[in-house]
This record gives C-alpha cells, structure tokens and sequence, in this order.
C-alpha cells in the first residue's frame, strides 16, 4: 500500500528510517469460511491437494471487496465499535497492520474529502472502546504514513464478531486511506507482537488455518473477494500450484516473497523469452505479492525488454511509466510469470495495459502498469507484483505453511464451489470456474494512479 505517485522504490528506502463503510453482512454458507468480497468501484499441488480434501463446513469467512478505481484500491467494507461504526479499508497483503482514521485526525477535517473514502473513527462514541499504551506508526513504501496509537475494540465484518480487536488509530496521517492488513504478525509496526487478523480469525476459532485465497477478479469488475480459511474451486480453472516463499531474512518469513524465474510475452504470432533462469541464480527476481500495490515494480531492464517484446511504448518521466497505446487493452497477449520453475501464471495485457489520464483533447493515456527501477542493486533489491498481476491469478496465502498456491483466474465467474482449508495440507481438486460477461463500465481514471503497498518494515528487511 499506498497512495500516490511512486518515485523509485530503492530511493525511498534508502531515504527512510530502516524501522525493522456500511458493512457486507454476508455469512458464508460454507461454516468454517470467512468470505470477504472485494468490490471494483468503476470499474501445491500434492499439499495443497491433501488441504483440500476436507469438505467439513466449518472455518471459512468471506470478505468481498470494492475495486475502488479511483483510489487505486481494493476496499472492504466493516464495521468498528459498539454500536458499530461503518468504515472502509484497503485491503493489502503487503502489511499487517489495520488501522483506520480516527475522528480527531485533523487533516480529516481541513480536507474535506481527504477521509471521504473510508470515513472515520470516533473512539467516543463506542462503549466496547479501550486503549493500550503502545503507540502506532507506519510508514509506507511511497512515503505516506499514519500515527497514532493502538486501540482494541470490536471489529465485526461478513457477519462475524471479533471482540477486542488490537489496531492502530491514526490522529495524523498523509494517507486518505485505512488500510487491513493481512501479512504475517512478523511484519506487524508494534513493539511487542499482537494478534492481527489472520491469528485472530484462527484463535477465536472462525477459521482453522492461517490463510486465505484472494480473488480480485478482472480490472472491469466491481467486486472481488478475500476468502479467509478456504478455497472457492469455482474462481479458478486447472489445479494449484504451490511454491515455497523464500525467507524475508534469516529464517523470519515477514513478507509473500517469491522466486520469480521466467517471463515470457507471448502472442498469437510470436513468443520472446524475457527471464529464464533457476531459483538459486542470483538473476533470479525475488519479488512480493502486494494487493496493496496498484502496479507491478520491476527492473528497468525487465520492464523495457517487455515492451520491446510488445511491440511500441515510450518511457514518460512525468508518469514513471512507460505510455502504450490504449488499443492493446483489447489484445490476447500475454505476460507468462514463472516462480520458482514451478507454476506460471498468464497475465493478460488487458490487465496490465492501464489509462492513467484523459488530456485536454478528449484522448485517453494509457500506460504499462510496471513501474521500472534501478538494476543496480541486482537480486538484494526488492521488487512488487501488485494487483495489475494479482487479478489474473487465484492466489492461496498459507501462512501457517509458508507457502503460495496459484492457479489461473476466472473472471466474473458465477461458480461457487467452497473448499475448507486444514493443517493437513490441501488435496489438489481442479477449479470448477464458468465466467459470465461483465456489466457494462465506465473506465475511471484514478486519482492517486499508482500506490506502493510494502510498509517499510519489511522493505528494509528486504535490503539487509
């Protein structure tokens, strides 16, 4: 996460401290699952196999989630407080913190719309309120950040109630939005380790497992989906394929971090190699999974050897971006991501070619949604797949296991088929996924057009 225009990753970690909504009340069918929606505002595999095989209807939530274009971002609707208290946040796996805007957060109030989005906290006003003595702070990989203190109160979402929920209330920030995360505790900006979402759901026994299968759909679409403690074999086709994440440092895993080894553009008439390698070359890109990033961060040289392979593109400084002609939203090529040598995912240009401004004229700029950053800091720099990639996969978050499961996405699909997630390991069930077409919409271009999803926690990690 977060908003505004992204400059370079490496310099902004290098220039920052190293610290190391009306809700949806939609109870899942499936017991044991929670579903969290996640709506578009304008728009392993022997292991994974065994985990599936249970089909015991306990332990799953569903979050949906709003595709908010404007804000670059996948919001969830819940609520806070008793009574409880209608906000919105984002969701991004690349923190693991929730904190929400408190209502004593005075750019809230010089700003008129500064807090519009997800609106704000008023702690006095819930009875179920209580402080702790820890403050909160957090800074993101773009700069924004958000302080103030950690609370506990309920936080009640899909028609569930957590009781005595630990979060960080913000009363000053340069973020518009809250943010849920939902990484590993490891990656947690408090100074003792609490239970954030993920342990929480788990501990009061709403789900069995640590980990959730994300589903944000195609980038026409309104809504997605977080399902906590369980897999949707209606969202996805073929079988998942699930790779071990690679260690943040040490043997502490804080981030979804990844070996990527291949990619490929490929076309109807022509395929070119873009990355080949193993997981053990230091060429190998080591790269997070970030719902909280709007785009992808790549190096330069990865990045403008994709657009070579496409065919036309220019590299715009005032964007960071390089612009691309708007028609090839309607192409069939795609980009083919390799992790780990062992599952690939295909990532259509229509999710990846992105508007980022209308000019004066009435034309549309549309741009490749990868940021490019330095190579100079080879495999040690990090790198981000933000949602331009993450709406083409099925993607599987075990954090008990420390591993990704993927699979390719059906967009729009009209399938629910809701597997329940256990320590066994997963059984390897193929996806039962049928698209629908998409509702008619409005492409939007956003306001804060590119964000960056990583708390700097673990993007400095990352460099040690």
């Amino acid at each position: 996460m977060k908003c505004g225009t992204i400059t370079t990753l490496a310099a902004l970690v290098l220039s920052a401290p190293v610290v190391l909504g009306s809700p949806i009340e939609l109870r899942s069918a499936t017991p044991g699952v929670v579903h969290f929606p996640i709506e578009a505002r304008s728009p392993v595999k022997e292991r994974l196999a065994r985990r599936l095989r249970q089909r015991d209807l306990n332990s799953t939530v569903t979050l949906l989630l709003d595709n908010d274009i404007n804000d670059g971002a996948y919001l969830a609707n819940i609520t806070v407080g008793t009574p409880g208290q209608s906000l919105r946040v984002q969701l991004d796996t690349g923190s693991s913190d929730l904190w929400v805007q408190s209502w004593d957060n005075p750019t809230c109030h010089i700003s008129q719309n500064f807090c519009a989005t997800t609106e704000m906290f008023n702690e006095s006003s819930s009875s179920s309120f209580t402080t702790t003595t820890q403050p909160f702070s957090i800074t993101y990989a773009d700069g924004s950040y958000a302080d103030g203190e950690y609370v506990k109160d309920t936080l009640r979402f899909s028609g569930i109630s957590v009781d005595n929920f630990m979060f960080g209330l913000a009363t000053n920030s340069t973020s518009s939005l809250g943010v849920l995360g939902v990484g590993f505790d490891t990656n947690e900006v408090a100074t003792t380790t609490y239970e954030n979402l993920p342990d929480k759901l788990v501990s009061d026994g709403f789900i069995s497992v640590k980990a959730y299968s994300l589903w944000l759909n195609d980038i026409d679409s309104s809504t997605g989906n977080v399902l906590f403690g369980g897999v949707d074999l209606g969202k996805f086709t073929g079988s998942l394929q699930t790779i071990k994440m690679v260690p943040t440092m040490g043997s502490i895993y804080s981030q979804f971090l990844l070996s990527l080894t291949g990619i490929a553009y490929n076309s109807s008439s022509s395929s070119t190699t873009i990355l080949s390698t193993s997981s053990q070359s230091d060429s190998a890109l080591q790269v997070v999974l970030d719902s909280g990033t709007t785009y992808g961060i790549l190096p330069q040289s990865v990045v403008a050897s994709m657009v070579q392979a496409i065919g036309s593109g220019q590299y715009s400084s005032d964007y960071g971006l390089y612009t691309l002609d708007c028609s090839l939203q309607s192409s069939s090529a795609t980009i083919a991501l390799t992790f780990n040598n062992a599952a690939t995912l295909q990532v259509g240009l229509k999710q990846l070619v992105v508007p980022i401004e209308y000019t004066s004229q009435g034309n549309t700029v549309c741009a490749l949604g990868v940021q490019p950053v330095s190579d100079s800091s080879g495999s040690q720099y990090q790198y981000l797949l933000g949602d331009a990639f993450l709406r083409s996969g099925y993607i599987v978050y075990d954090l008990d296991n420390k591993e990704i499961s993927i699979a390719q996405a059906v967009f729009n699909s009209d399938t629910t088929d809701i597997v329940v997630l256990n320590s066994t390991g997963v059984t390897g069930q193929a996806g039962t996924g049928s698209s629908k077409t998409s509702a008619a919409f409005t492409l939007q271009i956003p306001s804060y057009w590119a964000t960056a999803g990583c708390a700097l926690v673990a993007c400095a990690a990352l460099l040690l």
